[in-house]
């Protein structure tokens, strides 16, 4: 069995142990809602998610974000700033670069989360893209305790 081979079976059996252990369809949507969570009680905001199950809805463009920072208004529900989950493997996707561009092109402020070790790979792919970001920040899991940096 080659490596490469070897790394897949490796990966596919970790994240079925993973969605066993968490009950989680996958470590993205896993990471969508703890940042989610902790986001919530950082801002004066709504904050919405969009788990990969569920893409319709909010952006002008054909990709919603992962989540979403909003106010409530009678005259229509306002979005204050918007975050992406990337991992190890959507951060090399051919359409990544769309799917940022469509988030930058709402105007608003645009945070990015990466895997640990993965925030100058997406630097690079910010900058192909010909897009801001407000912050990138890494995300591990330490002891099964998530941390964000």
């Amino acid at each position: 069995m080659s490596m490469i081979a070897r790394e897949a079976k490796h990966e596919a059996g970790r994240e079925a142990g993973y969605e066993a252990r968490t009950g989680v369809v996958s470590l993205h949507d896993h990471v969508v809602s703890l940042v989610a969570q902790r986001w919530a009680r950082s801002f004066q905001c709504k904050v919405t998610i969009k788990p990969d199950a569920e893409k319709p809805g909010w952006a002008a463009g054909q990709h919603d974000p992962d989540i979403i920072g909003w106010q409530y208004s009678p005259a229509g529900n306002r979005v204050e700033w918007v975050a992406e989950v990337e991992t190890e493997e959507s951060l090399s996707h051919p359409q990544t670069r769309e799917r940022l561009q469509d988030h930058a092109a709402l105007g608003v402020p645009f945070y990015l989360f990466v895997p640990k070790g993965y925030r100058t790979v997406a630097q690079r792919v910010a900058m192909r893209a010909g897009i801001r970001l407000n912050g990138i920040y890494e995300y591990t899991f330490v002891n099964e305790t998530f941390q964000l940096s």
